[in-house]
């Protein structure tokens, strides 16, 4: 046994050391000079039997070692401490297993596979003798063992001692002296890896060894109560003890994680801005693979003077110094600065908040959980609860850490599992009572999480809501929603019961965080989805989002006055959801003139959803209610109960539940449907850069029509007109807009019996300012040749003056004029002449008809000097009138059936005479002149006697 510290340079210029060995290692090794375990300081009684059965039971322990090797332990000690997919119950059944009867078959086929089979089966059979050989020599020497102590029973005691022995001594610290020399603290930390690494697998070997007496218990002869005693008591305690040891060992051999980035501490020390030189450094340490979690720890502890004065020199220590400051900070480790308390890992909340402000949240996750298993396993967490609260501090400490990590987790699964174990962390803190709820509020500060400022509980409901209000600020601190709408919609089902009647006030400010929480964490389906956990509630959910909405962006997403309608839809109060959407539209119309947005459309577009969706709201209402409160427009329904500057009190919540009287200047459908009309024709024009707005809804203004005609938006515009006039005031604008439809029409000549498509197949062709083609209630926009565009005119008025020819008969008649005034020589297209014609396929009435009528047109041919077209116009029907068919010919003697326009026609005969008179065109008037008076001679006598028949026909 070496009793001092030896060092030298070895051979790659690094310094090594040389420690004595701990007690555990003499006696696993069996290098004690007198081979006395009670000199080891093992509790036993000064019995020669009884150290004889120990060491006997050590020599059975080592045998079950040796059969399994080294893998065995290495593959348990992952199972704990990395993401296993086999548990290490599992494990440890599969080398019990391996222990009573060998190797797999599986592994056996496995060789046999890989080596061939010869050699596969020679090994199968080595394994097997192997194994029999084991057996039978651990039978003689368990049999000797119960030989010699005469009972199991006496076995289990010596047993217990030595368990109790392999527990990490617990001492009492009472100063702190911080380990100033990096060698000291280096060699520390390699001792205590060592060290616990041979307490842990001396641990696992004493639970291996129990677990394979339970195995053979029938072949050893044991007794039942000593199989319970082994299950029940001695294997609780070895598991605890292997776990105890297991995260000393976690702990001196895990390298620390690196500092995060968004960790502002560590920015700074990375800029060396503070001046504390160790400080600067700390930082840059983390994430080196030298630098394991226990230099975080040491850099905390509480040490005793006289144990690590001389570690804390810059002298090397003494071999005992380095003993004695390894079971310092493994006590530290294990059972906290005072070691008293007895729980499994009691310590564990006080070295989660240092390893949490160091940001090390893997650890603290296995640390926590290690504590939580066992805490499940032995089932103790409810007296843990009830009696210090270390059960709520643990899954406080856990759901912080959790929380952390998601924060520093990309988006995906593993942030959203870390989410949802954070947020079962947290609920299940805020069941802590008494103790636990002060424990909590001075921690959550410690580890640099917002403090939990909460004293004076009446009740664990009111504690309840401050905890899930402090959860979910934290959940909005590091923007995840999920989390922060949990706690909200948990808050909202305590507050009723936390908050005391007399104090509504802190009630209702209380609700209006959390609405306004689920409501930025998107949370529609709770708030609009009948989802509130209470009645009673939705009405002040209604105020506070309209509060809300009022001091709001109005571009905001989402958008509040949006999340209102569909509250109120859900509701089935339609008149209010039109209110709130029409509110939305109304606040649009001013913000956008004020603010002046670069994106007018976008805005207009929203304006008309907002006025379509009130309109069908209040289609849904009774008739005789179906108006909305002109205090909506430019004012909040609560505006006058919900002050600006300070918090609202009870009696400023009055109750809006009453019908609203309705007033002179209501806002009912037609209002609606004007203004949306009204909108729509700002649309179009903002789309085709016409800056245009109204003032009023009741009537259209005088340009509205003339602007959309010129930038041929002809729907739009006759929209305007059947909206806002009536009678004789609607034929006379639809007069003035076909005359400037068909002066666009003279400004584009074309032959309009060209060939073209037929726009009733694909949506009316609208012309804009840029000269390209819009297909009516579509943005898409085509050029057009100057050609096409020409086309697209006389088709337009064609299309609309059949549209709407039905609402003014004399239509045709206006546009004909408008042409024959602009060009007394233009071609009348076929179409309109045919309008005049109405079609009829037999013309044995004449020239009679609607306001547009043949006569009419002869009469614009005559006025107008078209005297060949007026002339063949009414040669024309003389001549239908004349053949009429048999079957026609006794209706055309009926009395006042038949009529011409004689006085036009006389006036046509009269500037026929004129021009021949004047030496004008006298060969093709006369030409006319013959023709109209042979064709008016032979009218005359058919009419002659058409009267002469007229008696006859009545009798």
């Amino acid at each position: 046994m070496i009793l001092g510290l030896c060092c030298w340079f070895n051979e790659k210029n690094s310094l090594s050391f040389l420690r004595c060995l701990e007690d555990i290692e003499q006696l696993v090794n069996g290098s004690s000079d007198d081979g006395v375990p009670v000199s080891f300081g093992l509790d036993l009684v000064d019995d020669d039997l009884e150290c004889e059965i120990l060491l006997e039971m050590l020599r059975c322990v080592t045998s079950i070692s040796q059969q399994l090797g080294k893998t065995a332990s290495a593959i348990f000690y992952e199972s704990l401490v990395s993401t296993s997919v086999v548990p290490s119950e599992e494990i440890l059944h599969c080398i019990m297993k391996i222990l009573v009867i060998g190797y797999s078959s599986s592994a056996a086929m496995l060789h046999m596979s890989d080596s061939g089979a010869d050699i596969a089966w020679e090994k199968k059979l080595a394994d097997h003798k192997n194994i029999r050989k084991f057996s039978i020599d651990m039978l003689l020497s368990l049999h000797a063992l119960r030989e010699k102590a005469v009972t199991w029973g006496r076995v289990l005691n010596v047993i217990e001692s030595f368990l109790k022995f392999l527990v990490p001594r617990k001492i009492i610290l009472n100063s702190d002296a911080e380990i100033s020399s990096s060698i000291n603290a280096s060699i520390l930390v390699q001792a205590t890896s060592q060290i616990s690494k041979v307490m842990f697998e001396s641990a696992l070997d004493m639970l291996l060894f129990l677990n394979y007496l339970v195995k053979i218990s029938g072949q050893i002869h044991m007794l039942h109560d000593d199989i319970s005693r082994i299950q029940l008591e001695l294997v609780p305690m070895i598991e605890e003890i292997v776990s105890e040891w297991l995260v000393v060992h976690f702990f001196a051999t895990t390298p620390s994680q690196p500092a995060a980035i968004e960790d502002f501490s560590s920015q700074l020390s990375s800029l060396q801005i503070d001046s504390n030189m160790c400080k600067r450094s700390w930082n840059e340490k983390l994430g080196k693979c030298h630098f394991t979690l226990a230099f975080i720890l040491l850099h905390n502890i509480q040490s005793s003077s006289g144990d690590h004065s001389n570690l804390s020199s810059r002298c090397l220590p003494s071999s005992h110094d380095i003993i004695n400051s390894m079971r310092d900070f493994t006590s530290w480790i294990i059972w906290g600065k005072s070691g008293e308390s007895s729980a499994f890992l009691s310590h564990a909340t006080e070295l989660a908040p240092i390893l949490l402000r160091h940001g090390q949240y893997d650890a603290i996750e296995y640390l926590l959980t290690t504590v939580e298993a066992h805490l499940r396993k032995e089932k103790t967490s409810h007296s843990i609860q009830d009696t210090d609260g270390r059960w709520c501090i643990l899954h406080h400490l856990l759901g912080c850490c959790l929380l952390a990590q998601a924060r520093c987790a990309s988006h995906g699964m593993l942030k959203e599992k870390k989410v949802n174990e954070a947020v079962r962390c947290f609920f299940r803190a805020s069941s802590g009572k008494g103790v636990s709820q002060a424990a909590l509020q001075s921690l959550s500060h410690e580890v640099g999480f917002p403090h939990l400022a909460f004293s004076g509980c009446v009740s664990d409901a009111a504690w309840k809501v401050h905890y899930y209000q402090w959860a979910m600020q934290i959940f909005e601190q590091y923007n995840i929603s999920e989390g922060a709408c949990q706690f909200a919609l948990a808050a909202l089902e305590q507050v009723d019961e936390a908050l005391s009647p007399k104090d509504e006030e802190s009630k209702y400010i209380c609700l209006r965080r959390f609405i306004f929480v689920l409501y930025e964490c998107g949370a529609m389906k709770i708030l609009c989805g009948g989802q509130l956990p209470f009645i009673g509630l939705s009405d002040k959910v209604e105020q506070e989002l309209a509060w809300k909405a009022e001091r709001s962006d109005i571009l905001a997403k989402p958008n509040l006055y949006k999340l209102l309608y569909a509250f109120e839809m859900h509701r089935h109060n339609w008149r209010r959801a039109a209110g709130y959407i029409y509110l939305y539209s109304a606040r649009l119309r001013t913000e956008a003139a004020l603010k002046d947005y670069l994106y007018t459309s976008l805005v207009l577009q929203e304006r008309l959803n907002g006025l379509s969706t009130a309109i069908n709201a209040l289609y849904l209402v009774h008739p005789a209610y179906a108006w909305i409160d002109p205090l909506l427009e430019g004012n909040s329904l609560h505006n006058d109960h919900y002050p600006r500057k300070k918090a609202r009190t009870m009696e400023e919540q009055t109750s809006n539940d009453l019908q609203p009287q309705r007033s002179p200047s209501y806002v009912d459908i037609e209002k609606l449907e004007n203004e949306f009309v009204l909108t729509s024709a700002e649309y179009l024009l903002s789309l085709a850069s016409v800056k245009w707005t109204f003032t009023e809804v009741h009537k259209a203004p005088s340009d509205l029509v003339d602007l959309l005609v010129q930038k041929n938006l002809y729907d739009m515009a006759f929209t305007v007109l059947l909206r806002f006039f009536k009678g004789s005031g609607l034929k006379r604008e639809l007069e003035r807009v076909f005359c400037a439809m068909s002066l666009k029409c003279c400004q584009n000549k074309v032959d309009s019996s060209c060939i073209r498509e037929d726009v009733r197949t694909h949506g009316l062709l609208l012309m804009s300012s840029k000269t390209e083609m819009v297909v009516h209630g579509s943005p898409d926009v085509v050029p057009a040749a100057q050609q096409s565009k020409g086309n697209s005119q006389w088709e337009t008025l064609e299309l609309y003056l059949e549209k709407y020819r039905g609402f003014h008969a004399k239509l045709p008649v206006i546009v004909a004029e408008t042409f024959l005034c602009a060009d007394p020589q233009i071609e009348l297209p076929l179409w309109l002449v045919q309008m005049f014609k109405d079609g009829r396929r037999e013309r044995m009435w004449g020239m009679t008809g609607k306001e547009s009528n043949p006569a009419s047109l002869f009469q614009l041919y005559v006025d107008y000097g078209r005297y060949t077209e007026a002339t063949n116009l009414l040669l024309d029907y003389i001549e239908s009138f004349a053949s009429a068919r048999p079957a026609d010919i006794i209706n055309r003697k009926r009395p006042f059936a038949v009529w011409f326009p004689y006085t036009a026609i006389e006036r046509l005969c009269c500037q026929l005479e004129e021009f021949v008179s004047c030496g004008r065109m006298v060969d093709h008037c006369d030409k006319l002149k013959r023709l109209l008076h042979g064709a008016l001679q032979k009218h005359l006598q058919l009419l002659k006697v058409d009267s002469d028949d007229a008696p006859s026909a009545f009798h």
